[in-house]
């Protein structure tokens, strides 16, 4: 049976649970539940791991107890012990908006010191799901990444998982095959473009209330007509009681 690894990136602890940079982590989270499996801490690759069997595979999902930036101390020796050359790595991206979901194969780490691990212990010829955060104009990269989602940004991540989740199947089904065409074709079907999909919707919402302004004034007009047929109708038939 053929396996696969999908790689969530965070940092462990109470501390950082709701942190931009744990992105990883909570898709991750979000899967097991979604998916019913349960992770386990696995002190030989100091990491929690979750186990599902789909699709004719073994999936293992893997979340790095290191700290973000020794992942790839955990990641690599996993991924060789078990042999696995399909693996996806799941993390948050500053150079993208917030709600941006991009996917990626190989390339350079941006800056980013999970996958920067990553890459100096496995290379860099893997998946990336990269899940915009966007940056901040008033915090450091440091500050920012490791301070807590917003509200409204927590309820918007959280929209976003079955959609996530669908992806990440769809990797497992297409994982097998040459990654570079597995990243295209997720990009393809998956991606999300927040401002653009924004900008679509603002000028659908103009449409429509172009639309319904017209559809108000035409309802408007024809009661206003009717009353005058009416006033019009009443007056003559009360002239011509009083003839």
């Amino acid at each position: 049976m053929s396996a696969l690894l999908i790689v969530g990136l965070g940092n462990p602890g109470v501390k950082y649970e709701k942190t931009r940079h744990n992105v990883g982590f909570m898709v991750l989270d979000f899967l097991s539940k979604a998916l019913g499996f349960d992770f386990a801490f696995d002190k030989k690759f100091n990491a929690e791991l979750g186990i599902l069997k789909a699709y004719n595979q073994t999936l293992y999902f893997l979340k790095p107890q290191t700290f973000m930036n020794l992942s790839g101390e955990s990641v690599a020796p996993f991924a060789r012990y078990f042999q696995l050359s399909s693996v996806l790595v799941i993390h948050d991206e500053l150079d993208i908006p917030f709600g941006d979901i991009r996917f990626k194969f190989a390339g350079s780490s941006g800056g980013h010191n999970g996958l920067k691990s990553i890459d100096n212990t496995m290379g860099n010829e893997y998946v990336r799901l990269r899940f915009g955060i966007g940056r901040s104009a008033t915090q450091s990269v440091v500050d920012y990444v490791l301070s807590d989602f917003s509200l409204q940004e927590m309820e918007s991540f959280h929209a976003l998982m079955p959609h996530l989740q669908e992806a990440i199947l769809s990797f497992a089904q297409m994982g097998q095959d040459s990654l570079k065409d597995v990243a295209t074709a997720l990009q393809s079907r998956f991606g999300i473009n927040a401002r653009q999909n924004a900008s679509k919707q603002t000028a659908q919402n103009k449409k429509s209330q172009t639309k319904d302004s017209a559809n108000s004034l035409d309802s408007k007009n024809i009661p206003l007509e009717t009353h005058k047929i009416e006033s019009s109708f009443s007056f003559a038939t009360n002239r011509k009681g009083g003839e």
